[in-house]
């Protein structure tokens, strides 16, 4: 797992949800994520790593492992494009 990555994602939920730490692999519903949250956390996501985030991968981010997860596999493909890909 991206630790540069996983410092970011941990101290936005952390943030949002005002808890002191969050452990990886348990379901952040489990910590009060909403689903107004959880459109905000895509929306500062996807800012804070200029990527885009469907409404389905924002749907399987059930945890801050598969989050991670998902903004690494995103990064990687943005990474993937030529400047005259659109």
């Amino acid at each position: 797992m991206n630790r540069e990555i996983l410092g970011v994602v941990d101290e936005l939920f952390r943030r949002q949800l005002q808890v002191p730490q969050l452990d990886p692999d348990v379901p952040l519903v489990d910590y009060g994520l909403d689903s107004v949250r959880s459109i905000e956390a895509v929306i500062e996501l996807e800012s804070a790593f200029d990527v885009h985030i469907s409404d389905d991968e924002a749907a399987s981010m059930q945890t801050l492992r598969d989050v991670v997860e998902q903004i690494t596999a995103s990064l990687t493909v943005h990474a993937g494009q030529g400047d005259g890909d659109v």
